[in-house]
């Protein structure tokens, strides 16, 4: 009970709190602002989840419940305003109306300085044109077409969060889960800030990349390769998913690559984007613990470990870890949230939304992966950041939050690999080659004991085709 009413609290706190971007006092002489109160009530909903979910584990929720909860626990978020990122969406939308092309035409160029208005006051980064590809592009479009405004991206993005937390439930069905896993994205209070609250627009990902997960599990892989695409017309990072298809359907990752090229095809000037998406850090990195040391030795050592060299071997580990893949594929869902894991932590900036992305492949089978439950807790510095910007200094976070947000999870994970290695050698297995957050060798122990042979039952959607 007291996990269901912290998480009921920080939902309507949220509600009563308001504009947490402003910094005002909550009430008229007040010394505490909203930014402050925001971080106060939302790590109060952060544990109230994480008690929920220690309680689900004796006397497991319904998906009934957990769906009910869902919905309305972002209701009163909705009445928030979202992060200046719908700012970007609205605006975009609105100046393909007129014409322009945002991969060529930032918020700064001059054809549009008659266009400008309070939304555009709103866009951060106005020297970059943008950074999202073509499906994220046309939703703009749509949406600024039925409403010019922050609220219809947000709306919007909440109502896809929500049919993926529906995918979720299916999904678990499908895959004979226990059904208090959907709590683990759906109840999140990350999950909540991103989409109901924030308006983030990885909702428009993580539907599809959860579709694909299913189809694929299905062998349905024309309808794989259709899903996959549009996640990775959402947000280029779902590219990294092509390795899973790779040695299970050839058919596939054609069908993905053609409904990409039909993306870029409808928008020509997209690939624009993709040179904007490596500038975008010009400013510097953000809250990646790796870079945040990267910079410091720099400035005490003569040898100097440029960014253009940080993304190059960023982009080696990334193009490494998908051929692993596809030469030593695990099961399905294995290689799914391993790739999705490493790209989060790879990122120069990484956002507390980006962590839904893994979030949401993890309600599917949580084991091996449980340390990522404690991001949601930590990234309740997250907010730092603009509180840092409010009182006039640049929009960053100090090394200390950094290492409070990331060395707890990181120390998790260890935990995690030395006891799947250990539970190897407990059952009197040969070593067993641990990978990063995977729980590869405790599931092929647990289908051992399962089927009683030497052999191991390949799990659903482990059979390549």
């Amino acid at each position: 009970m007291a996990g269901w009413l912290l998480l009921a609290g920080f939902s309507a706190s949220a509600a009563w709190i308001g504009n947490i971007y402003d910094g005002a006092p909550i009430v008229a002489g007040a010394e505490m602002n909203t930014l402050r109160a925001w971080q106060i009530v939302y790590a109060a909903g952060v544990l109230g989840y994480l008690l929920l979910l220690w309680s689900f584990r004796a006397r497991p929720a319904a998906t009934r419940t957990i769906l009910i909860a869902a919905v309305a626990l972002r209701i009163p978020l909705l009445f928030c305003p979202p992060n200046s990122d719908t700012n970007r969406y609205a605006w975009e939308g609105r100046i393909q109306r007129l014409g322009f092309s945002p991969y060529t035409a930032g918020p700064l160029d001059p054809r549009l300085e008659p266009h400008r208005d309070g939304i555009w006051e709103g866009i951060n980064k106005k020297k970059f044109p943008t950074i999202y590809p073509p499906l994220s592009e046309l939703e703009f479009r749509l949406l600024s077409t039925i409403h010019y405004g922050v609220k219809s991206p947000q709306i919007a993005h909440a109502v896809l969060d929500l049919g993926a937390v529906a995918a979720l439930a299916a999904l678990l069905a499908m895959l004979g889960q226990p059904a208090w896993y959907l709590a683990i994205y759906a109840l999140c209070p990350l999950t909540l800030a991103s989409f109901a609250h924030a308006g983030h627009n990885d909702s428009l990902m993580i539907l599809p990349m959860l579709g694909f997960v299913a189809a694929a599990f299905r062998k349905h892989w024309r309808l794989a390769g259709v899903l996959l695409g549009l996640a990775i017309l959402a947000k280029t990072t779902a590219a990294i998913l092509l390795a899973v298809l790779v040695r299970r359907s050839k058919v596939a990752v054609a069908v993905a690559l053609g409904v990409v090229t039909v993306g870029y095809v409808v928008y020509p000037d997209a690939y624009v984007g993709l040179d904007t998406l490596g500038r975008w850090t010009e400013d510097g990195p953000f809250n990646n613990l790796f870079d945040e040391l990267r910079i410091r030795w720099n400035r005490w050592s003569d040898w100097k470990f440029r960014a253009g060299s940080r993304m190059t071997l960023a982009m080696i580990l990334l193009s490494a870890a998908a051929a692993y893949r596809v030469w030593r594929p695990r099961d399905l869902l294995t290689d799914t949230r391993w790739l999705m894991a490493l790209v989060v932590l790879l990122l120069p900036i990484i956002h507390f939304w980006y962590v839904a992305w893994t979030l949401a492949l993890i309600a599917l089978n949580p084991r091996g992966y449980w340390s990522w439950l404690i991001l949601p807790a930590t990234m309740t510095l997250y907010w730092l950041s603009d509180w840092a910007h409010l009182v006039g200094l640049p929009w960053r976070l100090e090394l200390w939050a950094v290492a409070a947000i990331w060395l707890p999870f990181f120390g998790a994970w260890a935990v995690e690999l030395y006891r799947t290695r250990i539970a190897g050698f407990a059952d009197g297995e040969a070593p067993v080659a641990v990978t990063l957050m995977g729980d590869a060798a405790h599931s092929e122990t647990s289908n051992r004991r399962h089927t009683g042979r030497g052999g191991t039952r390949p799990p659903p959607g482990a059979t390549l085709q």
